[in-house]
């Protein structure tokens, strides 16, 4: 078994499904087994491939590029002082 994390508000409707699935049907299911079957069918759906597919190549991604091409901040050591130069602390 491994550990997944979600975003809360992925979480709530994870746990909002469970419950209507109890409502519903009568069963308590867990959210292992949900997530289990999800996935599955993500797997054998093309549709949900196709939702990356709309995604930017990552070389075309502005916050990649950004990243690609640092700005020079005269800082040696950014991580130190990001705190002093940005905030004038």
């Amino acid at each position: 078994m491994a550990t997944v994390r979600i975003d809360e508000e992925h979480k709530r409707k994870l746990e909002q499904y469970v419950a209507s699935h109890l409502l519903k049907r009568g069963k308590k299911i867990s959210m292992q087994r949900v997530l289990g079957a999800m996935v599955d069918h993500a797997l054998e759906c093309e549709k949900f491939a196709q939702t990356f597919e709309k995604l930017p190549p990552l070389e075309e991604d502005p916050a990649w590029i950004m990243l690609q091409n640092p700005k020079n901040w005269g800082v040696r050591n950014a991580s130190e002082k990001i705190d002093q130069h940005v905030y004038g602390e």
